[in-house]
């Protein structure tokens, strides 16, 4: 049962280079409907979390350059509700300001951290799954990683080992490998000890709170200098002040790595992170030759099999004699390149951005 000191933090201000040409700076992937459902990434984790938890207890963290794009998206909230960020950094800094934030209002919280870039294809047991997690850190003073049981050795994902059974569906986390190589996810999968790690965490605000005094004592002591809840104006200005310096790392790796009070619970909503073109691929309708096309473009193949192509409305894709490629166009960037290494697109589009700069974004 969802309780009166329930949150929801939406996370939302990446770039989404894996995805890229598809997700760039002005139009990142959480802003696009990437399934032809008529709702966007953001909009769908939107509509999961406010089957249950409160309108007014849902913030969406973005970069201060998509603020505008999330309330047109999502026109439910008030402009309150979304914390824009003043650079982009990691999402460890996200949740902090989150965690402060929420402190403010109700010193007792309980908190969600989500990723909005996800697919949960159970959403009943999804909210059961949730529920009973808040339950777990509203008794106990953990963090806790909501994981699913892997499928296939998988190198785009975190592996957390799971430890000593802590209440029932909660175990303690021994172990956390972030984006093995294919060999070591083998033995992760084979051994049946392991999780894919969602993304998402839920924790008690004091829980947080102590963590973030440890890491970042100054912006902690400046915030509560007042003792009272801050304006707007106010809580803008620490913002600015503090954001640049804060921590630059993930809230993952701020839990998984750098915390030890951890536990994880094993859930079974069907799960996917969309943060590559492999997996969207897994996710997206296929041909009788495991191909997919989207974007509303003309896709001929011929003799080809187990592609992804993004060709946008207006434009012509035709290709013969390929396997296991993404092709992506959009704008003034055509991606051609292998699917099964998550980190080559973000390769390349470093190296591109070099040497065109930020016009390839």
């Amino acid at each position: 049962m969802i309780k009166h000191n329930d949150y929801c933090v939406i996370l939302a201000g990446g770039l989404g280079q894996r995805l890229w040409p598809l997700s760039r700076r002005e139009l990142p992937k959480q802003f696009l409907d990437l399934f032809g459902t008529g709702r966007t990434l953001l909009q769908q984790t939107y509509d999961r979390f406010s089957s249950f938890v409160p309108a007014d207890r849902i913030y969406v963290s973005t970069f201060a350059d998509y603020a505008d794009l999330v309330l047109q998206q999502l026109p439910e909230l008030d402009d309150s509700q979304v914390l824009a960020e003043p650079v982009q950094l990691s999402t460890a800094p996200a949740v902090a300001w989150a965690t402060f934030h929420i402190e403010q209002m109700d010193p007792e919280a309980n908190i969600i951290v989500t990723p909005a870039d996800q697919m949960v294809l159970n959403v009943e047991n999804f909210r059961d799954d949730i529920v009973r997690g808040l339950e777990y850190v509203e008794e106990h003073a953990d963090f806790l990683a909501l994981a699913v049981k892997p499928t296939y050795p998988n190198t785009a994902y975190g592996y957390i080992q799971q430890g000593a059974r802590q209440n029932g569906a909660q175990f303690r986390v021994k172990s956390f490998t972030e984006k093995p190589d294919i060999e070591v996810a083998k033995v992760f999968v084979e051994s049946g000890e392991f999780l894919w790690n969602t993304g998402l965490f839920l924790f008690q605000v004091p829980t947080m709170a102590r963590r973030l005094e440890s890491l970042m004592p100054v912006m902690a002591e400046n915030w509560r200098a007042e003792a009272r809840i801050l304006s707007r104006d106010e809580e803008q200005q620490l913002i600015e002040r503090f954001y640049p310096v804060s921590l630059r790392m993930s809230v993952d790796m701020l839990i998984l790595e750098q915390s030890e009070n951890v536990s994880v619970q094993e859930c079974t909503f069907g799960w996917s992170d969309v943060g590559t073109w492999a997996e969207l691929h897994t996710q997206l309708p296929k041909d009788a030759d495991g191909n997919s096309a989207i974007g509303g473009g003309t896709v001929v193949l011929s003799d080809c099999s187990n592609n992804c192509v993004y060709a946008p409305e207006g434009t012509a894709v035709c290709l013969q004699n390929l396997s296991g490629y993404v092709v992506a166009l959009r704008n003034n960037v055509l991606v051609v390149c292998p699917d099964n290494d998550p980190q080559l697109v973000r390769k390349l589009f470093n190296e591109v951005r070099m040497k065109l700069g930020d016009e390839v974004s």
